[in-house]
């Protein structure tokens, strides 16, 4: 499928594919800035010509100075109501109707109006617009009939009531408006949609974080609660077969003491992850009854290293080419080793979801004295856009996992073009 060429006009804001319009230029953003030096401007430009017009009658021989007067004060009453177009637009609609009733005494008289209307659409509805025009359309033709009739009788006649000039700019400002008004709007809404879009982000990445850090900790639990408790009974069984008041059986009742607290402590600590099997061990270390007869619960067995290839095996079977290579001996931490199998695992994963024309994918675990080195590696092009470790839910496993060994992990583009996941982690050594 053929990638969309960016958007016309669009600038790039460093988030990969991701285009935002142009933002506003100098004049605009001068205009935001300064909301009342804008008012006042809108308030000479759509009342000065009415106010000079109104002047101008003045010198004429059939405008009386009363007449003059009253027009001023008209219009005046129509552009106070420009201030309050944003926060109460049925203010600027009204005031802007007490223009057109200056039609009365002046030929013109409704300029007002057509920022009203305007500002109808833009702040108000669409339907407001309409409705606006009409209203001052029928106010106009009988505020003319007034003048022509009766203010200055034989200056005029029907053709001037029924002229089409003030509705046909009232509908050209109201088409205007409309466009402005969904341009707003609609921009608005995408603002909106894309803080809505980046909260959800947000709440899905830290969604994954805890759900991904509750896995690995029942993983963890399962492991060290089976150890934890073999110990316990070992430490018991030698304790009974040693005489009661020598020092080897008091060092095993010791032993035995210390691990019971340490499932305590774990189960405690699983207790405030809202992890809910602590308690189903409880029977399983003895720390309910104390007795060496009872008989634990066998957990399920943990993935881990030798169990990679045969992960590999079902992965070529899905038709990806992998090519698994593994230096060196697993290592004695079972804790390890299911890192190992499942950063393995979600890696192979992701190539498999992204990387579907891959040609080469490879996997290789090295392991040395000091540290395990997974790579998994493709030569693929990626489908879909995958995210940095930490956005996406299978490499915040990854980098949970590595993290909580003390590792280090990296996933991102290789130069020669694909994708590859690096992760070590050091190798504990545990002292006698």
């Amino acid at each position: 499928m053929t990638r969309p060429g960016p958007v016309p006009g669009a600038v790039h804001d460093g988030a990969g594919d991701v285009t935002l319009p142009v933002p506003p230029g100098p004049v605009r953003r001068l205009w935001a800035a300064h909301p009342r030096a804008a008012d006042a401007f809108l308030i000479l430009f759509w009342g000065g010509p009415e106010f000079a017009f109104a002047i101008a009658g003045v010198w004429r021989a059939d405008t009386s100075v009363t007449n003059t007067v009253v027009v001023l004060v008209l219009v005046a009453i129509a552009v106070s109501g420009i201030p309050f177009r944003r926060t109460r637009p049925q203010v600027t609609v009204a005031a802007g109707l007490v223009s057109v009733v200056a039609m009365a005494w002046t030929e013109a008289g409704y300029s007002p109006m057509l920022f009203a209307a305007f500002a109808a659409c833009v702040w108000w509805s669409r339907a407001a617009g309409w409705w606006s025009i009409a209203l001052a359309s029928v106010l106009g033709a009988a505020a003319t009939a007034v003048r022509v009739f009766v203010v200055a009788p034989g200056s005029g006649g029907l053709g001037e009531v029924f002229a089409p000039a003030m509705p046909a700019f009232l509908v050209i400002g109201v088409l205007i408006g409309t466009t402005s008004g969904d341009r707003r709007r609609y921009t608005a809404a995408l603002i909106e949609r894309a803080h809505q879009l980046a909260r959800e982000r947000d709440q899905q990445a830290r969604l994954a974080a805890v759900a991904e850090r509750a896995r690995i900790a029942r993983e963890m639990h399962d492991i060290v609660s089976h150890s934890v408790t073999v110990m316990v009974r070992l430490a018991e069984g030698a304790a009974a077969g040693l005489p009661p008041d020598g020092p080897s059986a008091s060092a095993m009742r010791g032993v035995a003491d210390v691990g019971r607290s340490a499932m305590t402590d774990m189960r405690r600590m699983l207790g405030v992850l809202g992890d809910g099997r602590a308690d189903r061990d409880r029977d399983q270390d003895g720390d309910s009854s104390g007795s060496a007869d009872s008989s634990p619960d066998r957990p399920a067995p943990q993935p881990a290293v030798r169990d990679v290839p045969l992960l590999v095996d079902g992965f070529r079977t899905l038709g990806t080419p992998v090519a698994l290579e593994i230096v060196g001996g697993p290592p004695d931490d079972d804790a390890l080793q299911l890192a190992v199998y499942r950063i393995v695992q979600e890696a192979l994963t992701n190539a498999v979801r992204y990387a579907p024309d891959a040609r080469t994918v490879s996997a290789s675990i090295t392991t040395d004295p000091d540290e395990v080195v997974v790579v998994v590696s493709d030569d693929g092009r990626r489908t879909a856009p995958v995210q940095p470790i930490g956005a996406g839910r299978g490499l915040v496993g990854i980098r949970e996992r590595v993290h909580a060994l003390d590792g280090t992990v990296h996933a991102g583009p290789r130069d020669a073009g694909g994708w590859e996941v690096r992760a070590a982690i050091p190798i504990r050594t545990v002292t006698a």
